[in-house]
């Protein structure tokens, strides 16, 4: 995720791949003008236009119960892209009180399977997050852990099916299904359809099915603005439902910061252990 690109999924969006020098060359306007991309070069440009060095932000959340009841939560969260091309993500929680210090490390491998932590300050201890568990809710968000992985194009199979508008603007309809059996038994979803916009490369909204084939989460992405000083575009508004359970998670992004030269011993499970 798909990453935030707020999370690596995402935006997780939460929220990436490879070809960034090559993709990103194109113009805004390039893919709006041929209808003969396939799904995976669609996600080839939507990872692109997602890729930066480093980046950070800080996210007001609330949680919204069916019954309107609101916890409000503020997050930190710091990305960073290494010579390799493997993503490091790390989110921190500075309120409120019971959760401050509690973060979560997603780290990308070359040679194998992805590490990932959550820190509990009141247990003083990090728990390695298995792939078993990647389905579980993230810290009582309607987010689970698999939504904020970074969008890992060789593990998906990814097949164009239409395009249409979307909110007054052009978009490609993307469906991506989990490439390889190991895959498909760690996701909670059976399949994803993706809306990217034609121009900008960003994610505008993902519908979530579950192992059942029933739609179970959307993802929404609002007020979409170019990062200042930069090429980049970002959701400052995302909001993760939950339809079966009639819940939902939105996150108010403040100002992104992005290649500020964050360091590596800022992604690392010593780090995530000092709590904040």
């Amino acid at each position: 995720m798909p990453i935030p690109s707020c999370f690596p999924r995402l935006a997780t969006s939460i929220l990436a791949a490879s070809a960034l020098a090559a993709v990103g060359a194109n113009p805004p306007g390039a893919a709006a003008q041929s209808g003969t991309f396939t799904g995976r070069q669609v996600m080839e440009r939507y990872d692109a236009q997602q890729r930066t060095k480093d980046s950070e932000v800080t996210i007001d959340m609330r949680v919204v119960s069916p019954r309107g009841e609101v916890r409000e939560r503020v997050v930190t969260l710091w990305t960073r892209t290494g010579t390799d091309g493997t993503r490091r993500v790390l989110i921190r929680f500075l309120q409120p009180p019971d959760l401050e210090g509690t973060g979560f490390l997603h780290v990308e491998n070359v040679d194998r399977d992805d590490d990932a932590w959550l820190y509990l300050p009141a247990l003083r201890r990090a728990r390695r997050i298995a792939g078993s568990d990647r389905r579980d809710a993230f810290v009582g968000t309607d987010f689970s852990y698999e939504d904020l992985d970074p969008e890992d194009l060789d593990a998906h199979r990814y097949t164009r099916v239409r395009t249409e508008d979307h909110g007054g603007r052009p978009a490609w309809v993307v469906e991506a299904l989990p490439a390889s059996p190991q895959a498909t038994q760690e996701s909670g979803y059976a399949r994803r359809l993706l809306w990217i916009d034609q121009e900008r490369h960003t994610l505008l909204r993902a519908d979530l099915f579950d192992r059942d084939g029933a739609l179970r989460k959307r993802l929404s992405a609002d007020d979409i603005r170019r990062v200042e000083g930069s090429d980049r575009w970002r959701p400052h508004r995302l909001v993760m439902e939950d339809l079966t359970a009639g819940r939902r998670t939105e996150l108010l992004m403040r100002q992104y910061r992005l290649d500020q030269g964050l360091g590596d011993d800022l992604f690392t499970e010593r780090y995530l252990r000092r709590g904040g």
